[in-house]
C-alpha cells in the first residue's frame, strides 16, 4: 500500500493541484466574510461569538458548493493519468491486488480533501484576526468542525471516485459534481438532505444551533452506513471489471 500511495502522489506531482487547493478555500472563505459582515446585524445578536457566527457562513458557502465540486476534481484527478493512453491496463498488468488499488487512489483523495479543510480553516483564522473578530476564539471547535466535514465527505469521495473510475473523460465526473451540488442548498433543509451526499458536508460542519440536523446519532449513523456501503460497492466493481 505504501509502494501505491507514492506511486500515486507521484502522478499528481506536476498537476499543480497547489493552485485548487488556495483557491477553492479562498473563494468560499472570502464569500463568507463577505456575507458576515454585509449582514452582520442578522447574524450577529448580544451574547453570539462573532467566530461561530462568521464560521456559520463558511459552513454555507463551502459545505454545499464550493467543498463537494473539489471533491469531485480532486476523485477526477486521481483517475485521469490511467484514462489516457491505456493507462488503466497498464496498472492492472501488474501483481498488485485492484483492492489496494482501490483503496490508494481513495486515500488519495481523502488527503486532499483533508489538506482543503487545513487550508480554509489556516484562510478562516487569518482573515478572522485582520478582520478583528471579536469574541473568545474557539480553537477546538472550528477543528471540530473541520473534522465533522471530512468525516461527511467520505460517502461524496467514494461515490465520486466510483463515477471517475468509469468515465474515460474529466468532465464527466467533474459534471455530476455541479449538477448534483446545485440544489444541495435545498435538499439540506428536507430529512432527504442528511442521506444526500452533496448536503452532509454542509451539514456536519454548521454549529449545532444552525443545523437541521435533529438526532446527530441517526445522522452519523446514516453516514457510515452510506459510507461502508459505497466502499464495498465500489472495492468489487472494481475488481470484477475486465476491462477498463
Amino acid at each position: 500500500m505504501k509502494e501505491i500511495l507514492t506511486v500515486e502522489k507521484l502522478k499528481l506531482k506536476r498537476s499543480k493541484l497547489w493552485i485548487l487547493y488556495i483557491l477553492g478555500p479562498l473563494i468560499g472563505v472570502t464569500l463568507a466574510y463577505t456575507n458576515f459582515y454585509n449582514n452582520y446585524k442578522l447574524f450577529v445578536q448580544p451574547g453570539d461569538n462573532e467566530w461561530i457566527e462568521a464560521w456559520t457562513q463558511v459552513a454555507i458557502f463551502m459545505g454545499p458548493f464550493v467543498l463537494p465540486i473539489m471533491v469531485g476534481v480532486y476523485a477526477a484527478f486521481v483517475c485521469r493519468s490511467e484514462h489516457v493512453s491505456g493507462g488503466w491496463k497498464h496498472l492492472l498488468a501488474l501483481p498488485v491486488q485492484r483492492t489496494k488499488i482501490f483503496l490508494g487512489k481513495f486515500l488519495i483523495t481523502a488527503t486532499m480533501v483533508a489538506v482543503t479543510l487545513f487550508i480554509v480553516l489556516i484562510l478562516f483564522l487569518g482573515f478572522g484576526l485582520v478582520k478583528g473578530v471579536n469574541g473568545e476564539l474557539p480553537m477546538l471547535t472550528l477543528i471540530g468542525y473541520c473534522i465533522k466535514g471530512f468525516l461527511a465527505c467520505l460517502p461524496l469521495m467514494l461515490l465520486q471516485l466510483i463515477i471517475s473510475i468509469r468515465s474515460k473523460t474529466f468532465g464527466i465526473p467533474l459534471a455530476i459534481s455541479i449538477v448534483f451540488t446545485l440544489p444541495a442548498i435545498i435538499v439540506a433543509s428536507t430529512p432527504l438532505g442528511q442521506i444526500y451526499p452533496w448536503t452532509q458536508p454542509m451539514l456536519a460542519m454548521s454549529p449545532a444551533d444552525e443545523s437541521p440536523i435533529e438526532s446527530y446519532f441517526t445522522f452519523y449513523t446514516l453516514l457510515s452506513i452510506l459510507s461502508i456501503a459505497l466502499l464495498y460497492f465500489g472495492i468489487r466493481n472494481f475488481a470484477k471489471r475486465d476491462i477498463l
